[in-house]
């Protein structure tokens, strides 16, 4: 893919739509943004407008104003033929926020924006049972009831449910529907988002099996790029900046169950009680799809021993045995209801939640997007979205060293074998700027992986 430069692109319209006129803010913004985020439901933007005519008293600006925009990317062909289109359809105004009077006659101000869909859902709930039905079919329903005018992607779950939706906001119920949702290789991972302007309901496993969309490298200093030359691929985007988020947390990770946790399921009505434990090994069994191969951590015991281990019930799924830290189960424990007539209307009407089936391995599932995550920043490719995967060169802090005059001793040692790798974006800011009266596009994303291309040992 040819990469974009920031200077390449073309805002047809920018207009503020206002129950009494419709404004053009081409000539009067300085920065947009643009955010996409696979854990955050709907699309936002902000807007920041140098404004000389008090367009809040004008418009006037109380909150039921859309923008309305249509941007195109210059360089990259569309089916249009103009380029790829960055369009998440009306935003509506939310709040004015950080407004300043900079000279006379003349301010400074963020507009925030959201979604119709957004909209809708915090003027909507729903009150309904659904027996019988998929999950997917059941997201399906209440997206279309909620906004059939939207486009939206969904991935077929496994299983039949019973559920009783009491009076929730429609991305409440798709969220807590998200939760218990199997797909067909039976991993539990799905996750609802928004992204220019299609609403999806897919697994993450189905995302990290789709084909890289972009290979990066990162040199933090341009000028010696051609020393490690030979690690770069044509197809690969020079980032412009890098900066490591977040690696491990060990002390969170096993308070959150993401090494091992034991669940505790409880029948209320035959007073029947059993235990299930779960180990992040379990997590990275055959099957089960990752961005590497190999879990962040080793499968050594640890240096330290945990003496007590307690079994509150008869054990059903998993083992209670081990010393490395994935089989201290007891450093997360929780409770659930579980009865094989749940939501019936007669004896013979069974229905079994499968708690032990979804619960502690997509905690884990979850946990493990939030290890090694970094965040980068790159002329904008407006072919790119949250739940898209992108390849990753970070360099090695070590030194080159030469065979002879123009050839490299040491090429392996010049990537970071951990940081580098295949990366799901999780989170992505479309970032439109004047820079020398024009407008220049960036985006900032952030990117996470939850496993490692070697396994992890100590010698």
């Amino acid at each position: 893919m040819e990469q974009s430069n920031a200077s390449d692109i073309r805002i047809e319209f920018l207009e503020l739509v206002t129950p009494k006129e419709v404004f053009d803010l081409r000539k009067l913004f300085v920065s947009m943004n643009i955010y996409e985020d696979l854990f955050g439901d709907s699309v936002t933007v902000d807007i920041l407008l140098n404004d000389s005519i008090n367009l809040p008293s004008k418009g006037p600006i109380l909150g039921e104003e859309y923008l309305n925009f249509s941007i195109f990317t210059k360089s990259i062909e569309g089916e249009s033929g103009k380029g790829i289109d960055i369009n998440p359809g009306p935003m509506f105004s939310v709040s004015i926020s950080d407004r300043h009077i900079t000279k006379d006659r003349q301010q400074l101000y963020l507009l925030h924006f959201t979604s119709e869909q957004d909209i809708v859902n915090s003027n909507t709930t729903i009150s309904r049972s659904f027996r019988g039905k998929k999950i997917s079919e059941i997201v399906e329903t209440i997206l279309d009831d909620v906004s059939p005018d939207n486009d939206f992607v969904i991935e077929e779950t496994e299983g039949l449910e019973n559920v009783v939706i009491p009076n929730w906001k429609p991305f409440k119920a798709i969220n807590w529907l998200a939760k218990r949702a199997i797909n067909k290789n039976n991993v539990p991972n799905y996750l609802f988002w928004e992204a220019n302007g299609i609403t999806y309901f897919k697994s993450v496993e189905t995302l990290l099996t789709q084909q890289v969309k972009q290979k990066f490298i990162y040199s933090p200093i341009i000028d010696s790029q051609q020393k490690i030359i030979q690690l770069a691929a044509n197809d690969q985007v020079q980032l412009d900046e890098l900066a490591i988020i977040n690696q491990f947390n060990t002390t969170r990770n096993i308070e959150n169950g993401y090494y091992a946790s034991k669940l505790i399921t409880h029948d209320i009505v035959k007073k029947k009680i059993q235990q299930q434990t779960y180990g992040l090994t379990e997590t990275y069994a055959s099957g089960i799809t990752h961005t590497d191969p190999y879990m962040p951590i080793s499968t050594n015991d640890t240096h330290y021993e945990v003496q007590d281990r307690h079994t509150f019930a008869p054990q059903v799924v998993g083992s209670n045995e081990g010393d490395n830290i994935q089989s201290y189960h007891d450093s997360n424990v929780m409770f659930y209801p579980k009865h094989d007539r749940m939501y019936s209307k007669n004896s013979t009407d069974l229905y079994d939640n499968e708690v032990e089936k979804w619960k502690l391995q997509r905690n884990a599932l979850i946990l493990g997007l939030d290890q090694v995550k970094l965040q980068i920043t790159f002329s904008g490719l407006s072919y790119l979205n949250v739940g898209h995967t992108v390849d990753i060169t970070v360099p090695a802090p070590e030194k080159v060293l030469e065979q002879n005059p123009g050839k490299i001793k040491n090429p392996e040692d010049l990537a970071d074998k951990y940081l580098s790798g295949v990366y799901l974006i999780t989170a992505l800011r479309h970032m439109i700027v004047w820079n020398n009266g024009k407008p220049a596009y960036f985006q900032v994303a952030e990117v996470t992986k939850d496993a490692l291309k070697d396994a992890p040992a100590y010698g």
